[in-house]
């Protein structure tokens, strides 16, 4: 919740606290940045000492950085919550892949859907109670109050009871003595290894274009749209709703896409969704007005279904071939968050340059056609 709030509520806040945009910038950025070597390292001390007592850190660091953003010690201190906030989301992150595995491979789609769902219900909550907030008592309250909700987690995780089935060990890793390079090496060396990883790079670098260039794309087409510019509809009000209908329907649509893709096939059912959701994207690209609002929105909510069920594989992989199925994950989430880095930085000077369309069809049929080779394997 702490993460998901600045983001709606920071750039707003930016003067106040005496925080230029450059530096808002970096802000919202470096925590992604840190988990590039975190999850890794995170992946061994899990590896090491089971799932309960980083976990539970985890939790506690979390709260921690979100009660640091409210106190405003400077910008310094704020880099510092930041970097934390990142450490603590690699390990959340690997408890909950870890979670899952306690449900076999034939439930391994539905609880990554509703891990995922879960996740995204907090930040949409979060998005929805702090810029309420923020309007009527102002950044530090807002703040604190999410403080509050957020210290829920510490008696939860306090409560967890993990059953030997999420704390997978191998002779290699019950040591912990797999390495940052040995980790990458092992993953880098396995053909169906390397090609999961890259899809988990590509899936999440195609999700952050889409995410960090929705708002300019529904702009675009409220204003050159008529009939909404006479509804009134504001751009930060249609952005808004867009993405806060896609964060609440992911605790609904993941879990389902989920379950069918453990009944249907997970690859095959990650092409299905990637055919769609291309087809969506076409005809959003190719009209406009209210059409092209409810078929972005589909797209938005078609790419967590793609996330969720690649996820799933990744999962499954990690457990069938990896000697050390911490150390996979890790190295998994590193490369996707690296695709999630990536994608703003590219996409959104590109766009300004040469458009939608150029931007979004070839990084989604990249990822359909990769998914597609890994199916034929």
């Amino acid at each position: 919740m702490g993460d998901s709030l600045l983001y709606g509520i920071l750039p707003l806040a930016a003067a106040s606290l005496a925080i230029s945009p450059e530096r808002v910038g970096i802000l919202l950025s470096v925590n992604r940045l840190v988990r590039l070597l975190s999850n890794t390292w995170i992946s061994s001390i899990f590896a090491r000492f089971g799932p309960r007592q980083p976990f539970l850190a985890a939790a506690g660091l979390g709260t921690l950085t979100t009660l640091l953003y409210g106190l405003n010690w400077g910008f310094l201190t704020f880099v510092l919550a930041r970097l934390g906030w990142g450490i603590a989301w690699s390990s959340l992150r690997q408890g909950g892949y870890q979670a899952v595995w306690t449900g076999g491979p034939m439930r391994t789609g539905r609880l990554m859907g509703l891990l995922w769902g879960i996740i995204r219900l907090g930040s949409a909550i979060s998005v929805l109670i702090g810029g309420y907030l923020f309007d009527l008592y102002g950044y530090r309250s807002t703040v604190f109050v999410i403080v509050g909700l957020t210290a829920l987690a510490l008696p939860i995780a306090l409560t967890i009871r993990w059953p030997v089935t999420a704390d997978v060990r191998s002779p290699t890793s019950a040591t912990g003595q797999v390495s940052f390079i040995e980790a990458w090496r092992t993953a880098m060396r396995d053909p169906l290894q390397r090609e999961v990883v890259l899809i988990g790079a590509l899936k999440s670098f195609f999700d952050a274009i889409l995410v960090a260039t929705a708002a300019l794309y529904l702009a675009q087409q409220v204003r050159a749209d008529a009939a909404l510019a006479g509804l009134g509809l504001g751009v930060g009000m249609v952005a808004g709703a867009v993405l806060a209908t896609r964060w609440l329907s992911d605790l609904a649509i993941g879990p389902l896409l989920g379950f069918a893709a453990d009944r249907f096939g997970q690859l095959r059912m990650a092409v299905l969704l990637l055919g769609i959701l291309l087809t969506s994207l076409t005809l959003s690209l190719l009209s406009g007005g209210l059409p092209a609002l409810a078929a972005f929105l589909l797209v938005l909510i078609l790419s967590t279904g793609v996330n969720v069920t690649l996820d799933a594989v990744a999962n499954g992989v990690a457990l069938r071939t990896a000697s050390s199925p911490q150390h996979f994950v890790g190295v998994y989430a590193t490369l996707s968050d690296g695709g999630s880095a990536l994608g703003p930085l590219l996409a959104l000077p590109l766009v300004s340059a040469i458009g939608f369309a150029p931007v979004y069809l070839p990084a989604g049929a990249i990822l359909l056609a990769t998914v597609i080779h890994l199916k034929t394997r």
